[in-house]
């Protein structure tokens, strides 16, 4: 079993950039508005991945985890009905609404999906800002009145994070990006996002984006219970991952090669039989899979679905 990687789906997204294309040499379609995202691992209604090579070429993510999920993913999977991540890279340029993944109380009340995420930066500008929590004793009235007065921020804590910092978000963790960013997510197979406040941004037609102030306030009141729990805030559940620096010329595959793992390329190259991959890149290994040689010095995520 070789390893593979898929075809990426780009999304516009009014807060989009260049560096996708300007510091990862991608071709992105032309949208209305910039290109804000690559999904490069997806099972999403609408958005699945195909593979771009190999001898699984052509397919879809979902027909391989539909019907080979044994073989190529391993065991101990018969509980998710689709593929359980969603891999990306966030290309950043403006600000990112203020926004709240629902835990999962709160996404079951409102019909969502619960979503655990990790940001790794593999850029960020001097002036680029990471918003995460808010300041001590902000209620979620607080945060309430502050959208009528507009001026939500104030409430939030803020951060510069560097190249090769990384950020855990739980689910209801309060959160926003400000300034120029390259940025990889890992996340669980969700796409539910609820906008507390967008800054009073408007599109060429004066129109603001879709709000979610009720559904945003009762994540972030469970999450504050949550938070309250050991290793709410620390330890990510739904999956693990694992960074390595490899030299040159060194053979590797997962740590554990009776189950797949993904591999998130920060830097460096890699190559198996008939493919090479460089940074931005992301690659399924199979379980029982080829082993993968680095041509050059490199560093990479190593993620895994327990």
């Amino acid at each position: 079993m070789t390893p593979f990687r898929f075809h990426p789906i780009y999304q516009p997204r009014i807060w989009g950039g260049r560096k996708l294309q300007l510091m990862l040499g991608r071709t992105t379609p032309v949208f209305s508005e910039p290109c804000g995202e690559s999904w490069e691992i997806s099972d999403r209604p609408g958005a699945v991945s195909i593979v771009k090579e190999g001898p699984w070429q052509g397919y879809s993510l979902n027909q391989l985890w539909q019907e080979h999920r044994k073989e190529i993913f391993g065991d101990g999977y018969d509980h998710f009905t689709n593929f359980p991540l969603l891999c990306k890279l966030l290309d950043v340029s403006d600000k990112l609404s203020i926004q709240v993944h629902p835990p999962k109380a709160t996404a079951t009340r409102w019909g969502g999906e619960e979503k655990n995420e990790i940001w790794y930066i593999l850029y960020s500008s001097s002036d680029a800002t990471i918003y995460a929590g808010l300041q001590p004793n902000t209620t979620p009235d607080d945060l309430h009145q502050a959208i009528l007065e507009d001026d939500v921020d104030k409430h939030l804590c803020s951060h510069h994070l560097d190249r090769g910092k990384h950020l855990y978000i739980p689910s209801g963790l309060i959160h926003a990006i400000s300034g120029e960013h390259l940025i990889v997510e890992i996340q669980q197979n969700s796409d539910t996002t609820y906008r507390l406040y967008d800054w009073n941004r408007r599109d060429s037609l004066g129109r603001g984006r879709e709000l979610h102030v009720p559904q945003s306030l009762d994540a972030i009141k469970e999450y504050q219970q949550l938070e309250k729990q050991p290793g709410y805030t620390t330890q990510v559940k739904p999956f693990s991952i694992k960074e390595h620096i490899l030299p040159p010329c060194e053979s590797f595959t997962q740590s554990n090669s009776k189950k797949f793992a993904i591999f998130a390329i920060l830097e460096g190259r890699i190559s198996w039989p008939n493919a090479t991959a460089t940074q931005g890149d992301f690659i399924i290994s199979p379980a029982h899979a080829t082993p993968i040689t680095t041509e050059t010095k490199t560093h990479l995520l190593e993620i895994n679905v327990p």
